[in-house]
């Protein structure tokens, strides 16, 4: 549109069929699907009080058998459409009727640009955080620190021998944008997504967990009662390579 003083609106054209972003002349980031490229990853997979997993579930959920809980540290070099970040979350199993797949309580992310998209577009549980993870000669270690102080931290021993790695189960996402003026919601419904790991390289060991200073933090409520195994490797992510809306809430 010609810059002319006779036009009295802005020039940005907005269309409900084509996401823009915001702000609309530098948006925080594009839209996906996301290929994550080169990451270093570490599972702890241990069980956990069934109490303190309910504590953290809808209603909708049910906790699966043995009451585990995968505390998860990503460091991604390479993301499209966000940019480099590193990101860490517990990962619960649970039932959704007959529907398995694993909930995500809490999440920790380094990059406001990553926080948005995961935020907004999603509905996964993010807030700023980063995570530091290092491997040598088998020896892993991770930290997650947030406003200056530790949340938590992990150690790992794992073989030289690459191994495999558990099945991720599709992920559920309640995702929920409130109405501006409180009174309710203009959006409630859980979705279901997966993702395409492909390079997948792991070593498998035991490990640590240990929340060391979450302050009043609930994720510190999951603390391990058994570590049940350790996970250290690299791989690549396409995600989502689905999505579907599996209930709106009400």
């Amino acid at each position: 549109m010609a810059n002319s003083l006779d036009y009295v609106g802005g020039w940005v054209h907005l269309r409900p069929d084509r996401m823009i972003g915001l702000p609309f002349l530098k948006p925080l980031y594009e839209p996906g699907p996301y290929d994550y490229t080169n990451g270093m990853v570490l599972f702890i997979t241990y069980r956990c009080d069934e109490a303190a997993l309910r504590e953290c579930l809808p209603r909708e959920l049910e906790p699966l058998e043995g009451n585990y809980v995968a505390m998860t540290f990503f460091v991604w070099p390479e993301v499209t459409g966000m940019g480099p970040h590193s990101f860490s979350m517990p990962v619960v199993p649970v039932r959704y009727g007959d529907f398995e797949g694993s909930w995500i309580p809490y999440l920790f992310t380094s990059t406001d640009r990553s926080l948005a998209c995961y935020r907004e577009v999603q509905g996964w549980p993010a807030e700023l955080g980063s995570v530091e993870l290092t491997e040598a000669q088998g020896r892993v270690r991770a930290r997650v620190t947030r406003n200056g102080r530790e949340i938590m931290a992990a150690t790992a021993e794992v073989s030289g021998e690459v191994g495999e790695l558990a099945e991720f189960p599709p992920v559920i996402l309640y995702k929920e944008i409130p109405s501006i003026d409180g009174t309710g919601l203009d959006v409630a419904t859980f979705l279901t997504s997966t993702s395409k790991f492909t390079n997948v390289a792991f070593r498998n060991g035991m490990g640590t967990l240990a929340f060391t200073d979450p302050g009043e933090h609930p994720i510190a409520r999951l603390k391990a009662m058994e570590i049940v195994g350790a996970s250290f490797g690299s791989m690549d992510d396409h995600y989502p390579e689905t999505i579907r809306l599996l209930d709106p809430l009400g």
